[in-house]
């Protein structure tokens, strides 16, 4: 399996990159907040959006910003900061896709096998069979199967792994480069709380099941993203298998029980992946990982 080594087809980026970082986080935060807008000025809660709520098409609008930040911030700032490598530096990562089977395997399986297993522990744990232990993703509506794709493979990922990874590892290396990303990744998640109730939709055990998911993988995806020669594609597919797994395979509304327990799942693939995958992948010192 192919390293972050020498060989990398990653971005070229500085060994000082600090301005760009910096740029992107508050540029993702920005957009967040002026997509939530229109929910914030018409005191509408997230969770009682209808059709017939004022205002929707503008409110729909607002969510896709929001939705697509992490990416939209990425392309300003390759796009416009001087020296950030343009939007090549991004689109050539996607052409990164002739891999190992076994990394499609991983991204596409993994997470449903992760999260049946999660289902099944919750089971034990509460002595109660699941009526249904998969269901069908509907192919209509802002949960159907079409904005699942779109928003695992376009929405975020270029931002996370294309833009903020490759340029983070440079620095300070792989593995402390993901942690970072992954608390950015899930305060940013997190963003509905500042809407009108929002807070109380987030249970304390709900905010500490997303630090511990997303911070695990994006340690996870880190060690695909550097173990497939830089493929951001990768880490898209593995980001729909997630959110593939997440459709097929629901959590119920038990005050983020069985959140938590798929978040302590990822958290021991992190540390195996760590521990015992491919080591190089994190343990590289910075200054080897700069592509030639």
């Amino acid at each position: 399996m192919t390293t972050v080594a020498a060989r990398s087809q990653a971005t070229p980026v500085p060994s000082s990159n600090a301005g760009q970082i910096i740029a992107w986080v508050v540029l993702l935060f920005a957009l967040t907040v002026i997509g939530a807008l229109p929910m914030l000025l018409m005191g509408v809660n997230l969770t009682k959006i209808s059709q017939s709520t004022p205002h929707l098409q503008l409110i729909l609008m607002g969510m896709l910003v929001t939705s697509c930040s992490p990416t939209l911030a990425a392309l300003s700032i390759a796009r416009f900061y001087p020296g950030a490598g343009g939007l090549r530096s991004l689109f050539r990562q996607v052409k990164v896709w002739r891999v190992e089977t076994i990394w499609y395997l991983i991204a596409l399986i993994g997470p449903a096998l992760l999260m049946l297993t999660a289902k099944v522990i919750n089971a034990v744990r509460l002595g109660i069979v699941p009526g249904h232990w998969m269901i069908w993703p509907s192919f209509s509506g802002p949960a159907g199967l079409p904005f699942i794709i779109f928003g695992s493979l376009l929405a975020e990922e270029p931002g996370w792994r294309g833009f903020a990874q490759p340029r983070l590892q440079v620095r300070y290396g792989a593995l402390a480069a993901s942690v970072f990303i992954g608390l950015l990744w899930s305060t940013w998640h997190l963003w509905y709380v500042i809407l009108p109730g929002g807070l109380s939709a987030v249970t304390r055990t709900d905010a500490l099941a997303t630090y511990l998911r997303l911070t695990s993988t994006a340690v996870i995806y880190a060690w695909m993203y550097n173990s497939t020669n830089g493929s951001l594609f990768v880490t898209m597919i593995a980001h729909f298998g997630h959110n593939l797994g997440a459709t097929l395979i629901p959590i119920p509304a038990d005050a983020g029980q069985q959140h938590l327990i798929i978040a302590l799942l990822y958290l021991v693939g992190a540390m195996i992946v760590v521990s015992i995958g491919n080591v190089r992948a994190f343990r590289t010192h910075p200054e080897e990982t700069k592509p030639t």
